[in-house]
C-alpha cells in the first residue's frame, strides 16, 4: 500500500500533454532515491528506456561469474512505457504493474527512501546496502518462474520463493569458507540423486586427504569410507597400489566416498548444472546449522532441510522427514527425475528482510564488499 502511495504522488499529471518536464524531474529524483543510476540530461527515448529497464529488470551484481538463466525481459512493455511518458499520457499505472511486487523489495524499498530522510538513518553504508538489494530484487524480474531457489551467502540462508515473492520454504545452509568461497551464479536445478556418491575433486584429495592416507592407506581409507577409482571406473583394492611409486601428486587414481549416512554429502544430493561443480545437498554433519558462523565448506551448499527442498522441487511429498534417518547400508545412488528445472540463484546480499520482516545487516563474510565499496 506505501508503495502505491509512493509511485501514484510521484507520477501526480499536472495537465495532460504538459507534464514531461516535472515529471522528468520527479523521475530523477525517484530512481535516485531507489538505488538506479542516475539517467541522463535530457529524456530521450534511449535514455528512458534504460531508466525504465532498471527500475523493472535492475542489472546483475557485479561479482556474477556464470548466468545460465534465459531472461525474460519484456521490451515490448518497456517500450510502451516509454512511450506513455514521452507523449505526456498517464505511465505510473504500467510502470507500477511492471516494478517488483516482491514483499521484501516493497518494504525496503519504502525503508530505503524514509532512511534518506531520517537523520537517525543516515548511515550511508547502509543505504548503499539497501540499494544493492533493491537492485537484487529488481534484477530477479529477469527470471520469473513458479519456484526459485535463493542462496544468500552472507546470511547463510536459502529461500525458495514463488512467482509474487510469498516465501515457501526457508532453510539455513552452509556455504563456502573465505579461502574456498561459494561463487555468486544462477542455474538449474536438474535433478536429485538419493545415496549420492562423494567423488572427492581433486584439490581436496591431494591438499587435505592423500597426506593422511599416505601413512596408514588401506586403515584410512577403510575409516573414511573412502574407495580408490581407476580411470575405467573399476574400485582398485588398496592392498594392489604400490604407494611406494606415486607421490601425493602423482597418485594415477581418484577417490570415491561410499553412500550412506557418513557420506559427506549426506543421502540427497540437488545436481546444478553449473560451471563451478557446485551443487546443494544434505550433509552428516548437521549439528553445523545451529552455528551462527556457517561459512564451512569447500564451495558446495549444505542445506539443513534438504527433505522439504526435495519435495517443493518435484512438486509433491515425495520424501517422508524419517527418509534423513532412516540409513540404508550399501545402498546404490539413484537418481529421481523431476517435472522440470528449478532456478537457482545464488547472491550476496548484506542487507535483507528476514523470516519475521526485521530489516538485518549480515557480516561481510568474504569482505567483498570492503573490496568492492
Amino acid at each position: 500500500m506505501l508503495n502505491r502511495l509512493i509511485i501514484i504522488l510521484l507520477c501526480l499529471p499536472l495537465s495532460a500533454f504538459a507534464q514531461q518536464p516535472a515529471d522528468w524531474a520527479r523521475l530523477r529524483q525517484y530512481v535516485g532515491e531507489i538505488g538506479v543510476e542516475e539517467p541522463c540530461d535530457t529524456p530521450t527515448a534511449t535514455c528512458l528506456r534504460s531508466c525504465f529497464m532498471q527500475i523493472v529488470y535492475g542489472k546483475p551484481h557485479a561479482r556474477l561469474g556464470y548466468q545460465g538463466l534465459k531472461e525474460r525481459v519484456d521490451t515490448a512493455r518497456i517500450n510502451q512505457l516509454t512511450d506513455l511518458f514521452l507523449t505526456g499520457a498517464d505511465w505510473c499505472p504500467l510502470l507500477d504493474s511492471m516494478e517488483s511486487h516482491d514483499p521484501a523489495y516493497r518494504q525496503l524499498k519504502a525503508y530505503c527512501i524514509r532512511c534518506l530522510v531520517d537523520d537517525y538513518m543516515a548511515d550511508s553504508l547502509t543505504i548503499e546496502q539497501v540499494k544493492t538489494t533493491l537492485n537484487f530484487y529488481r534484477w530477479l524480474n529477469r527470471f520469473p518462474a513458479d519456484k526459485r531457489v535463493i542462496v544468500n551467502i552472507p546470511s547463510a540462508t536459502l529461500r525458495v520463493l514463488d512467482q509474487d515473492g510469498t516465501i515457501q520454504l526457508s532453510s539455513r545452509v552452509i556455504v563456502g569458507k573465505p579461502g574456498t568461497p561459494t561463487p555468486l551464479f544462477n542455474a538449474q536445478i536438474t535433478g536429485l540423486v538419493t545415496y549420492p556418491y562423494w567423488n572427492v575433486p581433486h584439490s581436496i584429495a591431494i591438499n587435505e586427504l592423500l597426506p593422511k592416507i599416505w601413512k596408514n592407506p588401506a586403515a584410512t581409507l577403510a575409516a573414511m569410507n573412502l574407495q580408490i577409482i581407476d580411470g575405467t571406473g573399476a574400485i582398485v583394492s588398496p592392498e594392489s597400489v604400490n604407494w611406494s611409486a606415486y607421490t601425493v601428486k602423482t597418485f594415477p587414481h581418484r577417490l570415491r566416498q561410499s553412500t550412506g549416512c557418513d557420506n559427506a554429502l549426506g543421502i540427497l544430493k540437488f545436481n546444478v548444472n553449473d560451471p563451478y561443480d557446485i551443487y546443494l545437498h544434505d550433509t552428516n554433519q548437521r549439528t553445523l546449522f545451529t552455528h551462527d558462523k556457517r561459512t564451512l565448506s569447500h564451495g558446495c551448499i549444505r542445506v539443513e532441510k534438504p527433505v522439504e527442498l526435495a519435495n517443493l522441487v518435484l512438486g509433491k511429498p515425495h520424501f517422508a522427514r524419517s527418509f534423513l534417518t532412516t540409513c540404508q547400508k550399501q545402498t546404490q545412488p539413484k537418481t529421481v527425475t523431476i517435472p522440470k528445472p528449478i532456478p537457482v540463484i545464488v547472491t550476496y546480499n548484506l542487507l535483507d528482510v528476514d523470516d519475521q520482516g526485521a530489516i538485518v545487516v549480515y557480516k561481510d563474510v568474504y569482505g567483498w564488499w570492503k573490496l568492492d565499496s
